[in-house]
């Protein structure tokens, strides 16, 4: 990939796309943490902890180029993405929890993804693994995550008016950007798409559809509900495919890294559209079901 797209451009499209989560949060978003801390911890142990246990146990039993298993990895450690909060709301889940997680998530990413990538190099590369610093790769990630979050709440804060202007249009550019991000990475790599695109391709549905699963069990398992479960399970089954390409071009040096992440970009729609669309169909039925019993 062109060294000005892979050092400054997708870099700066992951920080409009973390401006963009902060413009819409607010303290109480953080506060909920404390308040309704159960479905938060679910969340948050879903998402640190089952996703990169997941993506590990994929691959270790699919025959795959190393690159390709660190990259899933890598992508299994990235936060929900911003476009799941959306995406809950239209499955009509539990909004403030999806945004609440995604906060948590994106703002502590700093500290898991490059202790999961550190992981996931020694366990597939071993000594051929690229030389990545712990420390600095934490430091990009807070100055592309962290810092853009934080000046998006600072507008909200403190320019109320032009947040709100920003936050009507920011989930559209978001979009946009993220669809530019994976079509670019795509492209850059096609030769090694084309080659790979049968193994990645599988690998990325694969830990999508695993996740889903999963935090649907264990939302269930735990009795949240069903508003919450819904969240949970897109919070988990949309990842954060943008920071996970920055971080393979811009730190591991390699678009190959990011193979798996551009392909779970454009399929993790297909698996959520699927979900969204019991989820509604669900909601519809259990409100006829509370009209009909309120009638009785």
């Amino acid at each position: 990939m062109d060294s000005f797209i892979g050092q400054i451009l997708l870099p700066l499209a992951l920080a409009f796309i973390m401006l963009a989560l902060g413009v819409g949060l607010t303290p109480g978003d953080f506060r909920r943490i404390f308040t309704k801390p159960k479905a938060l911890l679910v969340g948050a142990v879903l998402q640190y902890i089952s996703l990169p246990l997941l993506a590990i146990a994929i691959v270790a039993f699919l025959p795959a180029p190393p690159v390709l298993k660190v990259g899933i990895v890598l992508l299994a450690a990235c936060p929900g993405g911003t476009t799941s909060n959306l995406l809950t709301h239209m499955a009509r889940g539990d909004v403030a929890l999806s945004i609440s997680l995604t906060a948590l998530t994106s703002l502590t990413s700093m500290f898991t993804v490059p202790v999961v990538l550190m992981i996931a190099l020694a366990l597939f590369m071993g000594p051929e693994a690229p030389s990545v610093g712990l420390v600095t790769t934490g430091l990009v990630i807070f100055l592309l995550t962290v810092v853009p979050v934080g000046i998006g709440m600072t507008i909200r804060q403190f320019a109320p008016k032009v947040a709100n202007v920003l936050d009507r249009h920011s989930r559209l550019l978001s979009g946009i950007v993220f669809t530019a991000v994976v079509l670019a990475t795509l492209i850059a790599d096609r030769d090694e798409l084309v080659a790979r695109f049968a193994e990645a391709g599988l690998i990325a549905l694969s830990l999508n559809v695993a996740a889903m699963l999963v935090a649907f069990s264990v939302a269930s398992l735990v009795m949240l509900k069903m508003k919450q479960r819904i969240a949970l399970t897109l919070e988990c089954g949309l990842q954060n495919a943008t920071l996970a390409i920055v971080v393979s071009v811009s730190m591991l040096g390699s678009v190959s890294y990011a193979v798996p992440a551009a392909i779970y970009g454009l399929l993790m729609f297909l698996t959520a559209g699927a979900f969204i669309l019991w989820a509604r169909r669900w909601s519809g039925v259990a409100s006829r079901a509370r009209r009909f019993s309120a009638g009785a």
